[in-house]
C-alpha cells in the first residue's frame, strides 16, 4: 500500500521555509501593499509587522478577522413618534407663476440685429453684425 505524499508517519518534522533574496524582496513588496491598503480601506487594526505578515503568508499564523467588539450605548435619548405634521399653507400668488416661462423677448430683439456666419479661410462660425455682412471689404462670407 502506498502513503500519501505529506501524511506518512515517516517524515514527522516541517521543514522551515527557505527565503531568497528575490523571495524577500517579494514579501516585503506584498507587505508594503498589504498595509497600504488596508490604510486606505480604514483598517488599520488589520495592518501587521513584517515578521507577522511572513508567518501568515507561509500559514503559521492563521488571520482571523476582528469582529466590531463596541458595545456603545447612547444615553438621555428620546424618541418621540407623532402622526401630526405641520402642513405649510401656500398662496395662490406663488402658484400663478410656479410652470410659466420667464419672458424673453429682449433676447430675441438683441439676437435679431446679428447674423452667423462663417469666417473667412477657418471652419468656424463667427457673429457679424448686419452692417458687416452688407460690406464686401471685410472679406467674411455671409
Amino acid at each position: 500500500m502506498h502513503l500519501v505524499l505529506g501524511l506518512s508517519s515517516l517524515n514527522t518534522k516541517k521543514k522551515k521555509p527557505k527565503i531568497t533574496k528575490k523571495r524577500m524582496e517579494q514579501l516585503k513588496e506584498e507587505h508594503r501593499l498589504y498595509n497600504k491598503k488596508m490604510k486606505q480601506t480604514n483598517n488599520r487594526r488589520d495592518m501587521m509587522s513584517f515578521d507577522d505578515y511572513v508567518k501568515r503568508q507561509f500559514g503559521q499564523i492563521k488571520y482571523k478577522p476582528r469582529k466590531n467588539t463596541g458595545t456603545y450605548q447612547p444615553t438621555g435619548m428620546t424618541i418621540t413618534r407623532t402622526t401630526d405634521l405641520p402642513s405649510r399653507t401656500i398662496d395662490v400668488k406663488d402658484l400663478q407663476h410656479a410652470c410659466t416661462k420667464p419672458n424673453d423677448d429682449y433676447k430675441r430683439e438683441i439676437s435679431s440685429q446679428y447674423v452667423i456666419g462663417q469666417a473667412y479661410n477657418k471652419s468656424g462660425l463667427q457673429v457679424l453684425t448686419k452692417k458687416e455682412t452688407q460690406d464686401p471689404e471685410t472679406g467674411k462670407r455671409r
